[in-house]
Order: structure tokens, then sequence, then C-alpha cells
């Protein structure tokens, strides 16, 4: 019988799981085509509503990022399903990610290399208006 009890394992394992190096496109990591966008453009945070299959704002997509995107949004229902949890019971479904581009410092291993911090939240809404959510800080390295 299906669950509402994981949706809050499945926040966090889809924020985990797309910001993480399994997130790669064509030549590069997502996150690393993400921050040369938003550094391009100055805009720090994307935007998606993965149920309608949204991306905002427009600035930041390209085609490797809203491929991606767009695979990992076609995937939550499975992700959903084999956690014994069900899509009947997601009303909504949001990630944001965001860049803090005035920080930056040397990797203190390499310094050639620069971190850069990020904020990724997922929030789930389910068919009782009961809210999941995970927060997930780490920083990339460019």
């Amino acid at each position: 019988m299906p669950s509402r009890k994981t949706l809050q394992s499945i926040s966090h394992n889809f924020a985990r799981s797309f910001t993480s190096l399994v997130n790669y496109v064509e030549t590069d990591y997502f996150l690393d085509l993400l921050l040369k966008k938003m550094r391009q453009t100055g805009r720090n945070r994307l935007e998606v509503d993965i149920l309608k299959n949204e991306i905002t704002p427009k600035e930041l997509i390209t085609t490797e990022i809203e491929a991606s995107i767009r695979s990992w949004n076609k995937w939550f229902p499975e992700l959903v399903k084999s956690n014994g949890s069900s899509m009947d019971f997601v009303i909504s479904a949001k990630m944001t990610i965001t860049f803090d581009l005035s920080m930056g410092r040397p990797y203190a291993k390499d310094s050639q290399y620069t971190e850069s911090p990020f904020f990724c939240e997922i929030t789930i809404i389910d068919d009782r208006g009961k809210e999941y959510r995970h927060e997930h800080k780490d920083v990339v390295l460019s």
C-alpha cells in the first residue's frame, strides 16, 4: 500500500541525486553548466516546477540544462513509486537551486580550482497539504 511517509525521503533523494556527479550532461556536470550560465547572466537562482516541467528564468536555460532537468523531471514519478508512495499523493513538487555568485574561494587542495557554494531546496506538497522539504548545501569546484 502506498505511503505518504516516504515523500520526505523522496525529497532528500531527488535533491542529493540531482546535485551529485551522477547528473552529467554531454560534456560537463549539470551544476558546472548551471554555474557558468549564472555567471554569464548574473542570475543566481533556478526554479523548477517538477510536475509541470517548467523552468525559470529563461536566461539560464541552455539545451543541455533543459535536457537534464526534463530527464530528471520525467524520472520523478518512478522515484516516487519505487520509494513506496504514489503520484496520487503529490500535488506539487518544486526545486530551487541558488548559487552565491559573490562568494568563491580557492579550493584548499588545489588552488587552480574555485569552490562556489550552492543551496538546493526541494518542496513536495501532498494531497492533504503537508509539506515535505529537503535543503541541501554544498560547493561546486570550477
